[in-house]
């Protein structure tokens, strides 16, 4: 294990440099993020390159005027929802935070012809009438141009219309926000989700025409990831439920580490169930307070399950440098503070994110994006590196630092005790101690490296080649309360206590126990002793 555990951090700390060194022209087959100076989203924008510009710096784009505050430089494009390239630097327009916007698959007058917009020499009636709903529930038909800024975008390279003259499935309702309902699949569409085209009663183009949303055919491969990860989630959310009754039913196993596993396993089940329904849940309105609530509300859990991670990482270390015991009084003191700690540092995190969101008018490359875009944080800008993983990061490398200075302590103390000839009850706390530590351990690594990928992922991007790599560890990721199941449940020792208090006959007596802080304190204090009698030598250190 320790050979493993090696190969992992070196593959972290070599393989992520690597990944971050690749050339300018590699970068364009990566997920790009804007600039901080940008003001704006790239989908809340619009080219207004030869658009008329006045001595203030304003540009006039279809009827809107935009400020000079909302221009700015723009050296990519997307020519889809993921797929991002380098471009000649241009200027773009934030137009949709002065107007509501709706895309066009094609500039308005421009029909796509299975590959590409082309303009037509016909002379079409083109639409520009369509219905819209209001958030009062009122319709009213509108001109979709005076409603809305239409921003030319196709979403995906393959969509289909929807058309409810033809087909009563077809059934759809635009917001006056920009957002789409779409009756069959109960779901809520983004702006980016869809883009609105002409569409003909008949195949002959001189008949009547109409306005229709179009939607991807089909689910992208990120998109299905998210999915697969909603329901890994799921599952392991019934294995951390039990690994948790597990603990709070068995006395030898409410310690100073059993209760902190079981706090780390509370944040992890709230975190993930609020991320599995704001995933899965397809009408679910993302500008919604209740969206907002699941965003906020499983960000503070998985950044409070991170920090018990920490303490559990403290604790062994602290525990280890130790050279007295602790008893039960100092021991719930410590576990109050811990507390405080774990659940008291992710609320000023919480509120940060909720100010930075919700009351600061920076740029959207800094501000999280919850109930924006999506329930969760925009992993798309800069604010997923920000407000979620750098935290994390510092985490990792803490509980890293922690877990070295353990082994090397556990080494030493071996060491010692073997010099000065131990005797077997020290020798047999001593291997209580390194079975724990090494069973936490396991869980960093679960833990750690799976979310070290996670920052990988995150840099690397969904439209890129190295993606498909990581959507692996994203699996792994997910089904953790699997893993920490088999880690903390299924390992012979727990079972031999389970079988102890509940399986055998009345009257049978039950093996003694050792509190973990306790038993501590015995392997410190035998490291002062020389004994006399035959002595038996530590076993080697193990993981």
């Amino acid at each position: 294990m320790r050979r493993l555990s090696i190969v992992i951090l070196i593959y972290i700390f070599i393989f992520v440099p690597e990944l971050w060194s690749h050339s300018t022209d590699d970068l364009e087959k990566h997920h790009l993020r804007g600039d901080f100076n940008t003001p704006c989203f790239y989908f809340q924008t619009v080219d207004v390159t030869g658009d008329p510009h006045f001595a203030n710096g304003s540009y006039l784009h279809d009827g809107v005027m935009i400020p000079h505050n909302l221009i700015g430089v723009y050296n990519y494009e997307y020519k889809d929802a993921v797929t991002a390239k380098r471009v000649a630097p241009h200027l773009r327009g934030c137009i949709c935070k002065l107007k509501p916007c709706v895309n066009f698959c094609c500039p308005y007058g421009a029909m796509h012809n299975g590959s590409h917009c082309v303009n037509t020499s016909q002379d079409f009636n083109w639409p520009r009438q369509v219905n819209m709903t209001f958030r009062n529930g009122s319709e009213k038909t509108v001109d979709i141009f005076h409603q809305f800024a239409v921003v030319p975008f196709r979403p995906c390279e393959l969509m289909f219309a929807l058309d409810p003259r033809l087909y009563e499935d077809d059934a759809w309702t635009l917001y006056e926000n920009g957002t789409l309902f779409v009756e069959s699949t109960n779901a809520y569409l983004s702006r980016q989700d869809f883009c609105m085209l002409t569409t003909f009663e008949t195949n002959d183009t001189s008949g009547p025409s109409y306005l229709n949303p179009a939607n991807c055919e089909t689910q992208t491969t990120n998109g299905t990831v998210k999915i697969i990860n909603a329901y890994a989630m799921l599952f392991s959310i019934p294995f951390m439920v039990l690994t948790i009754v597990v603990y709070l039913a068995i006395p030898e196993l409410r310690n100073q580490h059993g209760k902190s596993l079981v706090c780390y396993l509370l944040g992890l089940i709230v975190g993930y169930s609020l991320l599995s329904i704001g995933t899965l849940n397809a009408h679910l309105d993302v500008t919604s307070i209740e969206c907002k609530v699941i965003g906020y509300t499983s960000y503070y859990f998985f950044m409070a399950a991170f920090f018990w991670l920490n303490v559990i990482s403290f604790d062994l270390w602290h525990n280890f440098r130790g050279t007295r015991g602790i008893n039960r009084s100092l021991e719930k003191k410590r576990f109050i503070m811990y507390s405080m700690y774990s659940w008291g540092i992710p609320v000023v995190f919480l509120v940060v994110t909720w100010y930075m969101q919700e009351e600061t008018n920076i740029s959207p490359e800094l501000q999280p994006g919850i109930g924006v875009q999506h329930c969760w944080i925009n992993m798309n800008t800069w604010a997923g590196f920000i407000y979620f993983f750098t935290p994390i990061m510092f985490i990792i490398v803490a509980n890293i630092i922690m877990f070295v200075m353990t082994a090397l302590k556990i080494h030493k103390v071996q060491r010692e005790m073997a010099r000065i000839m131990a005797r077997e009850d020290s020798t047999r706390n001593l291997k209580k101690e390194k079975d724990k530590f090494g069973l936490f351990l396991r869980l960093f690594l679960v833990m750690g490296v799976t979310w070290s990928l996670e920052i990988i992922s995150y840099f690397v991007g969904p439209d890129s080649s190295w993606a498909k790599i990581f959507y692996a560890a994203d699996i792994c990721n997910a089904v953790q309360g699997f893993l920490i199941f088999m880690l903390f449940v299924m390992k012979r020792k727990v079972k031999q206590l389970i079988t102890n208090r509940y399986c055998k006959s009345p009257g049978t007596p039950k093996s003694n126990s050792t509190n973990s802080t306790n038993s501590l304190s015995s392997v410190a204090t035998q490291q002062s002793k020389v004994f006399t009698m035959p002595m038996t030598t530590p076993n080697p250190l193990k993981f």
